[in-house]
């Protein structure tokens, strides 16, 4: 007892350190965003401001995977030391898929239909969902039948959600956007002014050759014309893995409603929530060809790795907690 009393206040003391760091992180994101993300004078967003969210949603999730591997390595994690690896796993491997999509983005100018990091981000689904259902297959499912209603309501909601807006960017995406520019430019066009649009025309024409080319290596442009054909495939690859996602959440919540466990895994339901909810309107917005890098509903996917981050913390905190009090009751 007296060796293990001195450590007792270290370990509790880093925990409302560490849920209070990953609460500021949140609100610093947040704030990020809503100061910053106005675009400029030429409607694009500042470069500065498209690394600084890259920072803080690839640091968010680094964190967040590191919390989970330190319940990996305890022995005392009650929910068991497989569950956190699988998490931690998954959320590492959302950090490549980040780095790569700013890689082919933001310093290759690239913007194919798929690429590297796509892969990555759909390692980090399978490596979440196997982590978060490893935490409900040991719980024996004695559920009510309000209860099972409730997990079949979120996945069916889940699904119908996905399905409208899928319909819905298909028919927003149906709209052409060339056709009613060139009509205008031909009905603006008097004819005695024809002979001064072609000159004025060649120096329009000047500046499009003069663009900066990719500066993307040769493997990676043509990885992403091998990728390319797979576009269909990728994209169905996300939705199921969002829905499935959103049942083993929504399963968590159920079954981990009450009890000394309880809140951890309340913080590992959100975290998916958050992330489902801005895979849609990240799948809205490329589905209708209006997705801009730093739009302000992004902040979910930090927000998603901060409740990764905090259910860790809890979880730590909790099992260190139980298996030192139960050494003093049975001393």
């Amino acid at each position: 007892m007296s060796k293990s009393s001195p450590a007792s206040p270290a370990r509790d003391s880093a925990t409302p350190l560490l849920v209070g760091g990953c609460i500021a992180w949140g609100i610093i994101a947040l704030l990020f965003f809503l100061l910053f993300n106005a675009p400029g004078e030429d409607g694009a967003q500042p470069v500065w401001f498209l690394l600084g969210i890259n920072l803080l949603e690839t640091g968010a999730f680094l964190l967040a995977s590191l919390l989970c591997f330190r319940n990996w390595r305890s022995t005392q994690i009650v929910s068991g030391r497989n569950v956190w690896f699988w998490i931690g796993l998954g959320l590492l491997t959302y950090v490549m898929g980040n780095v790569l999509f700013f890689l082919w983005g933001n310093i290759w100018g690239l913007d194919p239909a798929v690429s590297l990091g796509d892969f990555f981000y759909i390692l980090s689904y399978i490596f979440l969902a196997a982590g978060m259902f490893k935490a409900v297959l040991p719980r024996r499912l004695n559920l009510e039948t309000p209860q099972w209603l409730m997990v079949v309501g979120i996945g069916l909601g889940g699904i119908l959600l996905t399905i409208f807006v899928n319909l819905a960017a298909a028919e927003a995406a149906v709209v052409p956007g060339a056709q009613p520019p060139a009509l205008y430019l031909a009905q603006e066009v008097a004819p005695e002014a024809v002979p001064e649009a072609v000159p004025e025309a060649a120096p329009l024409a000047v500046p499009e050759p003069v663009a900066e080319p990719a500066s993307a290596p040769g493997w990676v442009l043509m990885l992403d014309g091998l990728l390319e054909p797979l576009e269909d495939g990728v994209g169905l690859l996300y939705l199921i893995g969002d829905v499935v996602l959103l049942i083993i959440a929504g399963t968590l919540l159920v079954a981990f409603w009450g009890g000394r466990y309880s809140q951890s895994w309340k913080l590992i339901a959100i975290a998916a929530f958050c992330l489902y909810i801005a895979d849609m309107f990240f799948a809205y917005a490329v589905n209708t060809g209006t997705y801009v890098e730093g739009s302000l509903w992004e902040v979910f996917w930090t927000f998603s790795a901060i409740f990764f981050g905090m259910g860790a913390v809890v979880e730590h905190s909790v099992s260190v907690n139980s298996r030192r009090s139960a050494r003093r009751r049975r001393s």
